[in-house]
């Protein structure tokens, strides 16, 4: 079923590309659901100057009306989506794919240019494959950081220049402008590990022991990452099944859902942008289990620069060693009781790297109009 209905919607974006060939318009693609909120204030920015959106998506659950002029269509993630990418003509694809061209989906040379902006605060050399931005023509970069690390990137590796643009994260401005009603913030604690393409990262090793744990004290929330659902699944089932009795227990898998994120008082993590997020966003503790690097290129030391979320987690984390996750309950009790307030520190960090949120969109936006008017 899954086949014909990205049929269906490969011959629908035949349909509409020949009807609107003189139009102006961007093309996204969205792996899932999961990454329809980076998307969501570029999408009205672009409406709202008149620019038309096609976006794309290879989620049947990604398929609700993002507003009323942008309309999903779905391609699936088997051969049509390969067909889709191969035969695609457009003035400008925006993703936040990493890899293209590495794999099974190509560039087409019908498509004049490829942007990619990030879904993660993170720096660019460290937790993204070496050769992961090699084949875009265009890159949003949350803060200046990025485009510096981009740069010197393009610089020892002998890359094609790309044009960079320091543009900060739209993500941001969305999180910024949710109004979560009724929650009141509980004792709920927050457990998101960072994804690895290794099997034995912090969920698969770790992950049943921390919940457990704490859960003999205090309610828990578990947000696996995107790919850690693919990834992970027999650990994640396994969980499932052993705390659905556990009134101390909740997964949230749905990343479009950040009511858990508000409803916390404190952050469990390892590597990863999560941390930055939700220190900047809501100004609340961190705990950083010191399990096993995230090191998706070997030959990130060099580029010479530190990467930002070693640089957050050094300043503002409390870092635990795995050894002593039986004692997280107390660690946890003492963390809070004694954190201190570190609002003009997070503002000088964020402000030193150049992140910003405001106008993110309209920035991106602007960019590509001029691209399209080239």
């Amino acid at each position: 079923m899954s086949f014909f209905k990205s049929l269906k919607g490969y011959l629908t974006y035949l349909q509409i590309s020949k009807s609107n060939k003189n139009e102006k318009s961007v093309h996204i693609y969205s792996e899932g659901l999961n990454y329809r909120n980076y998307f969501i204030e570029i999408i009205r920015s672009l409406n709202n100057r008149n620019i038309k959106v096609l976006y794309f998506t290879s989620d049947k659950k990604d398929l609700e009306l993002i507003d009323e002029s942008t309309k999903p269509i779905f391609i699936g993630s088997g051969l049509v989506r390969i067909l889709f990418f191969t035969k695609l003509k457009c003035r400008l694809m925006l993703m936040t794919l990493t890899d293209l061209g590495n794999h099974e989906l190509k560039r087409s040379k019908d498509c004049r240019a490829y942007a990619y902006i990030f879904h993660s605060l993170v720096s660019t050399h460290k937790s993204y494959n070496k050769n992961s931005f090699n084949n875009y023509d265009i890159i949003f970069t949350n803060g200046e950081y990025q485009h510096k690390e981009l740069i010197k990137s393009e610089e020892v590796n002998k890359l094609k220049r790309k044009k960079i643009y320091n543009t900060g994260y739209s993500y941001l401005e969305f999180l910024k402008k949710q109004k979560i009603k009724d929650v009141k913030v509980s004792k709920n604690i927050l457990f998101a590990p960072s994804w690895s393409k290794f099997k034995d990262d912090l969920l698969e090793k770790h992950g049943f022991d921390i919940i457990n744990e704490i859960s003999k004290q205090t309610k828990i929330t578990l947000r696996p990452h995107p790919q850690s659902l693919i990834k992970s699944k027999k650990i994640i089932t396994k969980i499932e099944e052993n705390f659905s009795n556990n009134d101390n227990f909740s997964i949230n898998k749905n990343i479009f859902d950040i009511s858990h994120i508000f409803d916390s008082k404190l952050l469990i993590t390892d590597n990863g942008g999560m941390a930055l997020e939700y220190a900047y966003i809501l100004r609340k503790p961190v705990i950083f289990i010191d399990y096993k690097n995230k090191i998706h290129n070997e030959e990130f030391r060099t580029i010479g620069l530190e990467p930002i979320e070693d640089s957050f987690k050094r300043k503002f984390g409390l870092v635990v060693r795995s050894d002593q996750i039986k004692n997280l309950n107390k660690i946890i009790d003492e963390k809070i009781e004694g954190y201190k307030n570190f609002d003009q520190e997070i503002d000088d960090f964020f402000n030193e790297h150049k992140i910003d949120f405001k106008n993110s969109s309209n920035k991106i936006t602007e960019i590509i109009n001029e691209e399209l008017n080239n």
